[in-house]
């Protein structure tokens, strides 16, 4: 559970041995040593740091746990806590999303903190805090470390005790400090990650973006994964299926003793998220179906068809949030983490994203054409087409990982996207019609007869028609038709 407070505070950059002069405005009433270790989460372009944001965990204080602050109004911040725990509170992280969007948040920063904070009293009364902090950052630009002082008021004191304050620390030698707060600090000189919109941009900073992309979806979305949020469960294995293909169709840029693993794990999640999407699937499309068909299909029918399929998703849905409480998805999301805070790249990604990436791109457009011939022998055979569907879509989010980088390469994705679906549809007749022999032998019935026949045969004609769309499709990309 989650408290809001808002903070007012200020901070100055001093010698360690200022030595402020408090007299007739506060007392000095006690002091207390503490030893903080605060580890603070950011987007690879420090979105909430430049926005005034700070999103951290932190442990040896008085309040352990995690602390989300953004601005508020006057030069005040807003501070959302939460209990300590090795996984960011959801809460929290929705919250973010106002600044970081669908971006991953991952560890940035870490700042170790020696202070010594005094209680300021005003006739007996705790009206205010001043901490003597000396700091010591961590970040992907190195160590830093400083000393600051500072001053925070406590709910219900006089803003105007603030002003106060300030005056007596500026007095005896303070100067405010430079940054909003200490991670503001740390990260200044930490280089932002955003999508390159450049071939000479190098191929590591698009490759990250696209997978800091894909990471956030799968943190973002959670929450609603988990509720059964309309159009969630999809996105996440979109997601995931993403990653795996950028892993697999760039893999010569990556270092594969990392990759592999993680790319096993991907397909994991991706058959878990799969098996409660599939359902939903086919309960939209049969529900439409059996609405079209109306007076052919009897009741009975209609409500077997529905029922096994809303047994289905709800079996599988409850798998699927067992299986994310699980340590083996604990561990996936970490593993995720480190993908982007120590990429697994090779040296040659450090080149132009305009030299390196579309070879590796032209690699699967060529695996595609292959698998089409294959198909072509025998287009009655769905396997077939399935292989080219799984490797048009690698093609596909290749693509649309390139598009804002390499000229050329945005016009393609919609026609990569035509492929996908239509095959896409041709694989779900199969799995539809498979669906509908179960069905008929759950209720003793001969899939060949009556209405079962009526069901199959509406899928044979979508089969027919999605095929005809995707070879159409395959030649617009594969032959210029």
């Amino acid at each position: 559970m989650s408290e809001r407070t808002l903070e007012v505070e200020r901070k100055f950059t001093a010698p360690a041995d200022i030595a402020p002069d408090f007299g007739g405005l506060v007392e000095v009433a006690s002091s207390q040593p503490f030893s903080l270790d605060a580890t603070y989460h950011d987007t690879l372009s420090c979105a909430l740091a430049d926005a005034g944001w700070s999103l951290r965990r932190r442990v040896g204080g008085k309040d352990d746990g995690w602390h989300l602050k953004r601005p508020a109004a006057g030069g005040a911040r807003t501070e959302v806590q939460a209990p300590d725990g090795d996984t960011m509170p959801d809460a929290l992280r929705q919250e973010a999303r106002e600044v970081a969007g669908l971006s991953a948040v991952v560890p940035v920063a870490r700042l170790r903190t020696t202070r010594v904070e005094s209680a300021l009293t005003a006739g007996g009364v705790l009206v205010a805090s001043l901490a003597r902090d000396a700091v010591y950052a961590t970040t992907a630009a190195g160590d830093e470390s400083w000393a600051e002082i500072e001053v925070e008021l406590e709910p219900g004191a006089p803003v105007g005790l603030l002003d106060a304050l300030t005056e007596r620390l500026l007095a005896a030698g303070a100067v405010p400090a430079p940054h909003t707060s200490k991670v503001a600090r740390a990260l200044a000189s930490v280089p932002r990650l955003e999508p390159p919109i450049d071939p000479d941009a190098p191929a590591r900073d698009v490759l990250l973006a696209w997978a800091s992309r894909q990471v956030g979806v799968l943190q973002a979305l959670e929450p609603g994964v988990r509720a059964d949020a309309p159009d969630h469960v999809h996105k996440a294995r979109v997601a995931t299926r993403r990653l795996r293909s950028l892993l697999k169709t760039f893999a010569r840029l990556f270092d594969t003793a990392r990759t592999d693993p993680l790319r096993t794990e991907l397909r994991w999640l991706g058959a878990v998220l799969g098996e409660p999407r599939d359902a939903e699937v086919l309960r939209e499309e049969f529900g439409d179906l059996l609405a079209e068909l109306r007076d052919e299909v009897p009741a009975d029918v209609r409500e077997g068809i529905l029922g096994h399929l809303r047994a289905e998703h709800d079996r599988a849905h409850a798998a699927l949030v067992a299986e994310l409480d699980s340590p083996r998805a604990r561990a996936l999301r970490e593993d995720l983490i480190e993908l982007l805070v120590d990429p697994p790249l090779r040296g040659r990604a450090s080149r132009p994203s305009g030299e390196v990436l579309p070879p590796a791109r032209d690699a699967a457009i060529r695996r595609v054409a292959k698998l089409r011939r294959r198909a072509e022998a025998d287009p009655g055979r769905l396997e077939g087409w399935h292989e080219v569907r799984k490797a048009a879509k690698a093609v596909r989010y290749a693509t649309e990982a390139m598009a804002d980088a390499v000229p050329g390469t945005d016009a393609d994705v919609a026609a990569w996207e035509a492929v996908t679906e239509a095959l896409g549809e041709l694989q779900d007749t199969a799995v539809a019609s498979d669906l509908i022999a179960q069905v008929a032998r759950g209720a003793s019935a001969d899939p060949g007869t009556s209405v079962w026949r009526v069901l199959r045969d509406a899928q044979a004609d979508r089969r027919a028609a999605a095929l005809v769309e995707g070879r159409q499709a395959l030649a617009a990309v594969l032959d210029g038709a």
